[in-house]
């Protein structure tokens, strides 16, 4: 039997959640937020869970919530960087 050449194998698209990162849901201080995780920082940021600083090329998460006051917009334009570690311990302590 002879192999099947490429392309006429079945077409599976690039999953670019996976290759980009991946948002997720999660629910904080009674607020949903979308998080994302970012694989490698593209400029210097500073965390407001520590304020320290995510350097360029460090994996980390950016989370806001569409439920502001203000609106949409407004909820992405209060987007933040946080440290992975930052984010996952916050749980429901405060707001930022």
């Amino acid at each position: 039997m002879r192999r099947s050449k490429k392309y006429d194998r079945e077409f599976h698209p690039l999953n670019t959640d996976a290759l980009m990162g991946y948002t997720h849901y999660e629910i904080r201080d009674g607020l949903e937020y979308k998080v994302h995780h970012i694989k490698a920082a593209a400029k210097e940021y500073i965390c407001p869970g520590c304020g320290g600083r995510i350097m360029p090329g460090e994996a980390h998460e950016v989370a806001w919530t569409e439920e502001h006051l203000m609106g949409v917009r407004a909820g992405q334009e209060a987007r933040r960087h946080w440290h992975t570690s930052c984010w996952k311990a916050r749980g429901g302590r405060g707001r930022w």
